[in-house]
């Protein structure tokens, strides 16, 4: 089973990366609140381990330089089972004009890479509120929040 849900999320992160390299950018794929920290997942261009940054006090950092694959499911164990959910899973954050927004998406089936809605929120003393709502990855990539999912 574990083998399974394996290969399906080697899938995505595939078409994940097919489209972030039409754009020729790393990808935010997946997103880990710990504490205060936020643990960030992108795919960068060309290469088949994602790289792994951490959002503290306001600076994105590398958070650790993988060599395989199983490593980073090690670490980050609900990037496996995200793959194949329709709960709302934390993608990215980013910090904008003095605003801080977490991206999530949900996909309406797991199955369809395509059929995921992105919703942005504001995050303010704890509290969220839904600032936008994209229906495809798609949408995102043409608003003022795609530098979230798309890191030059």
């Amino acid at each position: 089973m574990k083998a399974k849900l394996l290969f399906a999320f080697v899938a995505s992160l595939f078409s994940f990366s097919v489209f972030s390299q039409k754009l020729g950018q790393e990808m935010a794929v997946y997103a880990e609140k710990k504490g205060d920290d936020y643990y960030l997942i992108r795919l960068r261009q060309d290469q088949p381990v994602p790289k792994v940054y951490v959002y503290s006090n306001g600076q994105t950092k590398v958070y650790k330089n993988y060599k395989e694959l199983k490593d980073v499911f090690m670490d980050f164990p609900g990037m496996v089972t995200s793959n194949q959910s329709t709960k709302e899973e934390l993608v990215s954050v980013i910090k904008k004009d003095d605003h801080f927004y977490e991206v999530t998406s949900q996909r309406k089936d797991p199955k369809n890479f395509e059929k995921t809605t992105v919703t942005v929120y504001e995050v303010f003393n704890g509290q969220k509120r839904i600032v936008e709502e994209y229906s495809s990855i798609f949408e995102l990539a043409n608003s003022p929040y795609k530098n979230a999912i798309f890191i030059d």
